[in-house]
């Protein structure tokens, strides 16, 4: 008898998310409403933004147009968070000043297993436990297979539009929604709103050829035109139905838009509502592995802290004592992540710096030198790195305060000399507490943002890490141009395989690189 093949387990889903009845939180108007979801993470049991929705100005019954991209892993429970804030003040694409509406808070595994994939809850507001916040429905749905890795890119122009305002023009947008499970219509991409014209040209627009075409290419893709209105809804100047089967047909297409009511007064005479052109683009979403196979190497470096706070290094109690028999936290930490880097970089040569102890040589505190106290800070291996760690207390005195920036400093001095793309450096920052140079290191770490560099900070002992945390910017509210900083706390995996701290540390790096990639609009080698 055959055996039959194993059920696929994981999948990638798109959450598309809308609210209903939102409280106004706004004095003179309605809320502006923004979703941001984060999920439960396992093992340190702390809640990791997955995404976010784009703020919808004056509405309690938004429908948001950018969904969430998450995998869902049937064998796992995924706990999620979703938050509704009106959104105050922004500053770029970063919230500065909102009010919390309310939360909802269900597994992956309630949404994909609830009637058409589509669930609906109460938002919760513990400062207002009576208050009616609203509801939200979250709708998921699977990417089509075949799909992933490609992107589309539409050039628009209106031409000849409806004319909606009394005063004026029109204010057009496009709206682009794909059919849903429940036999309606999901937005999942918007335009900017072009003030005063009905002949708009809007900034080009691009999202993963998966999200428009979930099912296949031959879904359907409505494009709807609206009339954007400061007050009160929206007016409807048309819609245009295609798909991406039809868009890849030729490179620039023209789709009069319809507006069915209109046409149904008018009849015969009625022709469109302003016609929409639109330039189709494709083009891969290059990936980690791409630039890997490429020819991009990663270089890892290895920054360790040696100030006083640590202990004395002879006292078994010490955070820096060696144990012959097993490596301390400072050690284990190197040899983990040392160990998934090292076959990425050719030359099997690792830099390897200390900062916050009294050298012997000059008996003053240093921030930044060589772990080898040779002119050069390379060392064969993570065996050398950690051979270095050991015969450096011959050379200091554990000093201090706790600076980082001159290290992330000198990192950033060597990256910007590398030539464009050929490599990406990972630079671990080992340290067992309170950073006191903050702002300077805030500064440091925006222009790592700018450049190909991913910055790891373990923290080890017991320390209060609020400020390390603070500089993992994973929800954007440094200001970044990219998230380059992944901070992890040793205790959380000090009783479990070793393995565990690395998969921890360097599941961000990825992402990063391709992100940093895409900034510096670098394409990986053909390979």
């Amino acid at each position: 008898m055959a055996i039959p093949q194993q059920a696929e387990l994981s999948m990638q889903l798109d959450l598309s998310i809308s609210c209903s009845q939102l409280i106004s939180l706004d004095y003179l108007s309605k809320s502006d409403p923004m979703v941001i979801v984060h999920i439960r993470d396992m093992l340190s049991k702390k809640w990791v933004e997955v995404g976010r929705t784009e703020k919808i100005q004056d509405d309690c019954f938004p429908k948001f147009a950018v969904p969430v991209t998450i995998k869902y892993l049937f064998e796992e429970v995924q706990n999620l968070r979703f938050t509704v804030i009106d959104v105050d003040k922004m500053s770029g694409n970063n919230v500065t000043k909102f009010d919390l509406i309310g939360k909802m808070k269900c597994s992956l595994g309630d949404i994909v297993g609830s009637a058409h994939s589509s669930y609906t809850h109460i938002l919760e507001n513990k400062k207002h436990p009576t208050r009616q916040n609203g509801s939200i429905t979250v709708k998921a749905m699977e990417l089509a297979k075949g799909l992933e890795g490609w992107e589309v890119k539409l050039n628009l122009r209106g031409r000849g539009l409806d004319k909606k305002d009394f005063f004026g023009k029109s204010d057009p947008y496009l709206v682009f929604e794909r059919p849903d499970n429940t036999g309606g219509y999901t937005p999942v991409l918007k335009t900017e709103v072009i003030k005063n014209t009905l002949d708009p040209v809007w900034l080009p627009v691009s999202c993963p050829i998966g999200r428009l075409a979930p099912s296949s290419v031959e879904s359907e893709i409505r494009i709807m035109c609206y009339d954007w209105d400061a007050y009160g809804s929206h007016d409807f100047i048309g819609f245009a139905s295609t798909s991406i089967s039809q868009l890849r047909s030729k490179p620039k297409h023209v789709f009069p838009l319809i507006n069915p009511k209109k046409k149904e007064k008018k009849g015969s005479k009625y022709t469109h509502s302003g016609t929409l052109e639109i330039d189709y683009l494709e083009h891969k979403i290059h990936t980690f592995l791409d630039y890997i196979l490429g020819g991009m190497e990663i270089s890892l470096s290895i920054a360790i802290d040696f100030t006083g706070s640590n202990g004395n290094p002879l006292n078994p109690s010490s955070l820096h004592y060696h144990d012959p028999n097993q490596l301390n936290e400072y050690g284990k930490a190197i040899r983990s992540v040392g160990d998934v880097c090292a076959p990425y970089d050719r030359s099997g040569m690792f830099s390897a710096y200390g900062f916050g102890a009294q050298l012997n040589a000059t008996k003053e505190t240093s921030h930044h030198f060589n772990l080898n106290f040779t002119p050069d800070p390379l060392c064969r291996g993570i065996d050398g790195v950690l051979l270095a760690y050991r015969d450096s207390f011959f050379n200091l005195t554990l000093s201090g305060p706790t600076y980082f920036s001159e290290v992330l400093h000198s990192a950033n001095a060597i990256a910007s000399s590398y030539p464009t793309g050929t490599k990406y450096q990972i630079l671990l920052i080992i340290t067992d507490g309170v950073i006191n140079d903050s702002a300077k290191t805030i500064e440091a770490l925006r222009a790592t943002s700018t450049l190909p560099v991913s910055v790891i900070i373990v923290g080890v002992g017991s320390a209060d890490f609020a400020a390390m945390e603070q500089l993992d910017d994973d929800d954007g509210a440094l200001g970044f141009p990219r998230d380059c900083v992944q901070f992890v706390p040793f205790r959380e995996f000090k009783n479990g395989p070793i393995e565990v701290l690395a998969k921890k540390t360097l599941a961000e790096v990825p992402e990063q690189l391709v992100k940093w990639a895409q900034m510096s609009k670098i394409v990986p080698l053909p390979h």
